[in-house]
């Protein structure tokens, strides 16, 4: 299902691990983790099957959806710092289409049918985190999400067995979706910036289940279910690339029906 066109795991592990696991404010410690899913049967009873769709990450029961883009990101040559990169910039150097379905080998593709490259080394570095954001990108959606829920402190976190279970050799139950189970906390929406096994949440919901945050293992980008409201705002905020979409949409690395598909991933 992957939307990137391949890269080592080198080049993901600065915008991995986003937060300091030594700071205890932002790190869900074991205990955190609860014994009772039942908070996540609803979502069990919504995502039955998996289509490759947005439906099939985000219940169907939402207005409008809303894609944020993972940022790519640069090293400044003077400073050695990230500079975090749009999507919409590499489409500048490539010549590719920013749509609904963009999908980042595509965007890439694109500068090679052109002959301009797929600008590594001058537009960015490091591709998009797949699974993943920079702590930034989930306090940017906090900061929005918070202001459209009258449950604010009561929010509910999920993290993929695969990465949480791995690191901290975690038992208990999981919230079951196919085939992504996830260990579940309770925190406010503000706690979105907190890791557990050195990863943000990879769902995310409010007691009044307002919104809904995926953030599928093997994507380059988290899909929002929400309020008509509330995706106006996550598309006005500065520090998120967010393109709009629809339940129906595909998800998968050949999605993109405007740029040129690129290479199978892994060769497969």
């Amino acid at each position: 299902m992957s939307e990137h066109s391949g890269s080592g795991p080198g080049d993901r592990q600065q915008m991995n691990r986003h937060v300091d696991p030594n700071s205890q404010s932002l790190v869900w410690r074991v205990d955190d983790v609860l014994d009772d899913t039942t908070p996540g049967d609803w979502i069990t009873e919504a995502l039955p099957r998996f289509e490759y769709t947005v439906g099939s990450l985000v219940p169907s029961i939402y207005t409008l959806y809303s894609r944020v883009l993972h940022p790519a990101a640069r090293i400044d040559p003077d400073t050695g710092q990230q500079v975090r990169v749009r999507w919409a910039e590499v489409a500048a150097r490539t010549g590719g289409v920013i749509h609904q379905s963009v999908e980042w080998g595509s965007l890439l593709q694109a500068g090679i049918h052109r002959g301009v490259g797929e600008g590594r080394d001058l537009v960015w570095h490091q591709e998009p985190d797949e699974g993943d954001m920079p702590e930034e990108q989930f306090a940017a959606l906090a900061e929005v999400l918070v202001e459209h829920t009258s449950t604010l402190d009561d929010c509910w976190f999920g993290f993929w067995e695969g990465r949480a279970g791995q690191a901290l050799h975690l038992p208990g139950p999981r919230v079951r979706i196919p085939h992504r189970d996830n260990f579940l906390v309770h925190g406010t929406v503000r706690d979105a910036v907190r890791t557990l096994g050195s990863c943000g949440p990879n769902l995310w919901w409010p007691q009044d289940r307002a919104w809904f945050v995926a953030t599928d293992i093997d994507l380059m980008s988290t899909y929002i279910g929400s309020s008509t409201d509330c995706a106006l705002a996550l598309a006005a905020h500065p520090e998120l690339e967010v393109i709009d979409t629809s339940s129906r949409r595909k998800v998968t690395w050949d999605s993109d029906e405007i740029n040129p598909l690129p290479p199978r991933p892994y060769g497969q």
